[in-house]
């Protein structure tokens, strides 16, 4: 009848689309290592050249960083939204053992 609840942090998944030769890119890559450290993420760097969808919805916008699929950063990235996001994307996953 009661079951025993376990608790699993989940771990968000960040994507970052920049481009080459792009200076506000490596400031925004330098951010997410820098909070990588306090808010464990898996990341993924991705040219915004190299997929038609990125292209045309960020190319005028870059860097873009989106949380587990949901933008919360454009050009130029502000590091408070990451961070909200960030430990939004941080709540305790509740499933039953």
């Amino acid at each position: 009848m009661f079951g025993v609840w376990k608790r699993k942090p989940a771990t968000p998944d960040v994507v970052i689309y920049t481009r080459p030769d792009c200076p506000l890119c490596d400031k925004a890559k330098d951010l997410l290592h820098e909070l990588q450290k306090e808010f464990p993420f898996n990341l993924v760097e991705k040219d915004v050249d190299s997929e038609e969808k990125a292209r045309k919805y960020y190319t005028d916008r870059i860097p873009v960083i989106l949380v587990n699929n949901r933008e919360v950063a454009g050009y130029p990235p502000e590091d408070k939204w990451v961070k909200i996001a960030l430990k939004n994307a941080h709540r305790l996953d509740m499933r039953p053992m």
